[in-house]
């Protein structure tokens, strides 16, 4: 793991005032007493790297508000706790980062800790939309934790997720509001310990872009925020808005130059592009009809997917009501270019979804202003599937409905 020892000697050592010996005491028997506790508490080894260790120590002879930013887990033992060694080990070697910084942001201060990237780091598989495995992946840890000191709501906790946060790379040159985790096959997992919020965030891997700058954003939210950020298209710039009250962290992340590709990023720029804009459909409906013709196609007759699509496609809202259940209801706000994002979860049902609802999907409607936009998912079993509805309110938000469907 490599570790820039200059600038955390110059943070160390940068401090008015030195803490007396009997502080510097306190401190490191806190230390140990917090990863005895750890240890008992997971009935497992955190093993803390040498240089860690070290880093810890000219830290706490230095000053004790350095040492803040290295009170946290690592990132190996953050992989650990989410019981991946594969990626535990991959933020152990030479081609992970770690970095320590701190940003604070109203009520809440954010840590970016460390990130990795390269293939099949992780045990657990990420796959797109038509099921191919991801595996050329980049991670970010963060660790989120309020301001004040109090402690953030465990997951178990019914206020845990009530202020929603949004970890995501952005690139120098290229919109923030569409190339985002969203679009770049993002994903996360989520913990908390001793009250900090820590997150493992992936996404495909964006090395590639190593000759331009590339971010990190944390902002409040469940979505890219445009008014968090500023986007300077002359320059490509992305910075923060400094008028936005809420979280709006920015850090730059530490790649490789080596590792940039500009053939591989201008082909990865042009994907993205042309699924926002729609022009991979024809090539989706050849892909279909190709295996269709192969008999790879499962049949309408035994699909619930294929039969809802097909019975919803002329429905109206009392259609709905009379063949399929509402499950879930949510309102949804266009964003500065007037695309509508959402995320949520029907725990009940084991069901997760997230997308981009282009404000040209809502062009065609009917009568009742439900656009004729349709999306689909398959279920827990081949009887069942759900269907996600627009409506268009004069106020120009969206209503999102989600019904299920059994055949």
């Amino acid at each position: 793991m490599k570790y820039d020892m200059d600038e955390l000697l110059k943070n160390a050592l940068s401090a008015k005032e030195e803490p007396d010996y009997w502080l510097n005491q306190s401190i490191i028997k806190q230390i140990e007493e917090k990863e005895n506790a750890n240890m008992s508490k997971k009935n497992r080894r955190m093993r803390i790297p040498a240089v860690a260790m070290l880093t810890a120590a000219v830290v706490v002879a230095g000053s004790a508000s350095v040492y803040a930013a290295w009170k946290y887990l690592t990132p190996q033992q953050v992989a650990e706790i989410n019981e991946d060694q594969g990626l535990a080990a991959a933020f152990q070697s030479e081609d992970a980062v770690a970095v320590g910084e701190v940003q604070e942001c109203g009520d809440y201060r954010v840590t970016l800790l460390g990130i990795v990237s390269g293939e099949n780091l992780s045990k657990y598989a990420a796959m797109d939309d038509s099921g191919n495995i991801l595996n050329d992946r980049t991670y970010v840890v963060t660790a989120i934790e309020n301001a004040d000191g109090t402690p953030r709501p465990d997951t178990s906790e019914d206020d845990y997720g009530e202020d929603p946060f949004f970890v995501s790379p952005l690139i120098e040159g290229l919109n923030p509001s569409i190339y985002n985790s969203v679009t770049m096959g993002g994903g996360y997992s989520e913990m908390v310990e001793d009250g900090v919020q820590y997150r493992i965030s992936e996404c495909d891997n964006v090395e590639k872009f190593a000759d331009r700058q590339v971010y990190l954003c944390v902002n409040d939210g469940m979505f890219y925020n445009n008014d968090a950020y500023t986007y300077d298209e002359q320059s490509g710039a992305i910075s923060r808005n400094e008028q936005y009250q809420g979280v709006n962290a920015l850090f730059t992340l530490p790649l490789d130059k080596s590792k940039a590709d500009k053939k591989a990023a201008e082909e990865y720029v042009k994907q993205i592009e042309d699924e926002w804009n729609g022009n991979g459909e024809a090539e989706e409906a050849e892909e279909e009809t190709a295996a269709s013709e192969a008999g790879n196609a499962i049949s309408d007759e035994t699909d619930a997917t294929a039969q809802a699509a097909k019975e919803s496609e002329h429905w109206k809202l009392e259609d709905f009501e009379k063949n399929t259940e509402l499950v879930k209801e949510m309102e949804l706000t266009a964003d500065a270019d007037g695309n509508y994002a959402y995320q949520y979860e029907i725990s009940a049902d084991g069901l997760a979804s997230e997308g981009v609802l282009g404000k040209e999907e809502l062009s065609d409607r009917d009568e009742e202003n439900m656009a004729k936009c349709r999306r689909i998912m398959s279920g827990e079993d081949s009887q069942t599937a759900y269907i996600e509805t627009f409506t268009l309110k004069e106020d120009g938000n969206v209503v999102l409905q989600v019904y299920k469907y059994r055949k």
